[in-house]
């Protein structure tokens, strides 16, 4: 029995097994790896491993030229969440989500590219004696994909009526943000959530131990008594030929021992009464640090990436 196409399909159409091609004029088999997507955007590079690639990497927003429909590869990587300014101790940013897709169809013509900012950091705010929480990522985007960025890591604040501090809960993201450290007997609060397949969740507090933001490849690290929980992993990826760590989570701040980045850019908390959480690196999407104590600042959250691959 013949399939009844339709008659007037658009780029990138797919009915039932097929993709419409506009710059052939032929619908195809969405299994047919012959029709390869080509863009006319000056390579960042090219390399050999089975076959021939091309690929061009986004380190800010930018255009890609899609001259004929077809299939690509492409790695998304949205900006990492800020740490959290601390009172006793920061929470980590979480990871800003990492989106990859082999043979995914994108039509012919200019597609936007968004690359994620990381999230400002949380400052102490010595008007209130309390810390500020770290902002999100925010997300990348290539044509309709996008990778939504890592949660800012929460402050404490200073609840002066019991002598205490009071801790928050992480926050949600692409990966999830660690809970802020807490002191005197106040509720120990769990990570925020990630995306399940993009990212993870932020770890758990404890006293005056800020919980790790979660990476792209584990989950933060949960805090023990003055001590920040480590940042998680991030995931190795070989888009341009060569293996490159992307999404990690950022450490906890803690009044002892800070928690350290995760791999993939992820940044260290800070320790003591005077360091502020490090930033996140550029262009990994990795989390910013939570800050250590009264009149510190979490660290920024790193820059995301867009990098897009067809086979010359």
């Amino acid at each position: 029995m013949a399939l009844d196409f339709p008659s007037a399909p658009t780029d990138g159409q797919i009915y039932d097994r097929y993709v419409w091609n506009n710059t052939l004029g032929v619908w195809s088999l969405l299994s047919d790896t012959t029709v390869f997507g080509l863009a006319s955007n000056t390579p960042t590079g090219s390399y050999t491993s089975g076959a021939d690639y091309k690929y061009v990497s986004f380190t800010s927003d930018g255009t890609l030229t899609v001259t004929r429909g077809g299939f690509f590869d492409f790695l998304l990587i949205g900006g990492g969440g800020a740490g959290g300014g601390g009172v006793v101790a920061g929470g980590g940013g979480g990871a800003g989500a990492m989106l990859y897709a082999e043979n995914a169809f994108l039509p012919a013509g200019a597609l936007d590219v968004v690359v994620g900012l990381g999230g400002a950091a949380g400052p102490y705010n010595p008007s209130y004696d309390a810390g500020r929480d770290g902002h999100n990522g925010e997300a990348s985007a290539l044509g309709n994909y996008f990778a939504p960025g890592g949660a800012g890591g929460p402050a404490s604040d200073y609840w002066e009526s019991s002598n205490g501090v009071v801790g928050q809960p992480g926050r949600n993201g692409g990966s999830g943000s660690g809970a802020s450290g807490w002191v005197n007997g106040f509720t120990v609060n769990a990570g925020g959530l990630g995306i399940t397949g993009l990212g993870n969740n932020g770890g758990t507090a404890d006293n005056r131990g800020g919980g790790g933001g979660g990476g792209a490849g584990a989950i933060g690290g949960t805090a023990a008594a003055s001590t920040g929980g480590a940042g998680g992993d991030g995931l190795a990826n070989s888009i341009t030929g060569s293996a490159v760590t992307y999404a990690g989570g950022a450490g906890g701040g803690a009044t002892t021992t800070a928690g350290a980045g995760g791999s993939g850019g992820g940044g260290a908390g800070g320790a003591g009464g005077s360091a502020n959480g490090t930033s996140g690196t550029a262009n990994t999407g990795g989390g910013g640090g939570g800050s250590s104590t009264d009149g510190t600042a979490g660290g920024a959250g790193g820059s995301g990436i867009v990098i897009v691959r067809w086979r010359a």
